[in-house]
């Protein structure tokens, strides 16, 4: 049994833990090299070198009003700084609720909500078909990551600006030995669908499901799913939790998990400045 592993399935520790595992995850401690890392009362960032929004991330913001536009406009302008994009977190104990006015003011983008969901991995849902030719490997060398990083920007559908960024980030994360696994599914020897594992806080992260247009609606993000967190709970692990978009909630459901928080988020993209329009509330 790993000392550290949550055996608590209430919903109130389990909506924390998603949020935690997330934040973790984010290149914000690990001694990540050449960031700009700060922890405060009313918020914490993280700002590297890395081109990718998650890499340059801003979450726990507990903003009292008079100080919301400056924390805005100082984080922009380390984002000009170091010529990154920002991804500005939304969470469940987030204030002002009304926060992402603000942003969308000082020129962000809603990006999306996730639904934070869990799932018992004593009680998943195993029996979702999948291709008889899928085939589901370790990605341990710097080849494969190349692969994983071109399926999953284009399962995501990503600017080709991110493959580059994906793989800096990723190479950082496995020179720091930090405790994570890369899935990467192949079909008719094609690579087709990623998945990451990332163990945290005591529990089994899932991050970038992707599969390619052409292989979705198989089973085949279900798979790649479904392998990391059965080699999770070998390990001795009890929660998975991931974040889903629309379409994939359906999905994880199937699988057995469950929502127990939304997690927002915004994108500012380092773009020429623009005057601002007050759109406040």
């Amino acid at each position: 049994m790993i000392p550290e592993v949550l055996q608590d399935l209430s919903g109130s520790v389990l909506s924390k833990v998603i949020e935690s595992n997330l934040y973790a995850f984010l290149p914000f401690s690990h001694n990540w090299p050449q960031a700009d890392v700060y922890t405060g009362r009313e918020i914490s960032w993280c700002i590297t070198d890395i081109p990718f929004p998650s890499c340059n991330s801003v979450f726990r913001a507990q903003l009292h009003p008079e100080h919301i536009d400056s924390t805005i406009q100082s984080l922009i302008a380390r984002g000009r700084n170091r010529n990154v994009p920002l991804q500005w977190w939304i969470g469940q104990d987030t204030t002002p609720v009304n926060l992402g006015k603000y942003l969308i003011a000082h020129g962000f983008t809603r990006f999306g909500d996730g639904a934070g969901m869990a799932i018992d991995l004593l009680a998943m849902k195993e029996n979702i078909p999948a291709p008889s030719a899928l085939a589901i490997m370790h990605v341990n060398d710097t080849g494969n990551l190349k692969t994983w990083c071109r399926i999953t920007a284009a399962g995501f559908g990503m600017p080709a600006v991110a493959e580059p960024a994906l793989l800096k980030w990723f190479t950082t994360c496995i020179d720091l030995k930090l405790p994570l696994k890369f899935y990467l599914g192949w079909c008719d020897r094609k690579p087709v669908s990623t998945s990451l594992l990332f163990l945290s806080k005591g529990v089994a992260g899932i991050y970038f499901v992707a599969t390619i247009p052409e292989a979705r609606r198989q089973g085949i993000g279900f798979a790649v799913t479904l392998k990391a967190l059965q080699e999770a709970r070998e390990m001795g692990y009890r929660v998975g939790i991931l974040q889903a978009s629309k379409m994939g909630e359906p999905v994880y459901r199937k699988m057995g998990f469950q929502k127990y928080c939304k997690i927002s988020s915004y994108i500012w993209m380092n773009e020429p400045q623009k005057p601002l329009e007050d759109k406040r509330p």
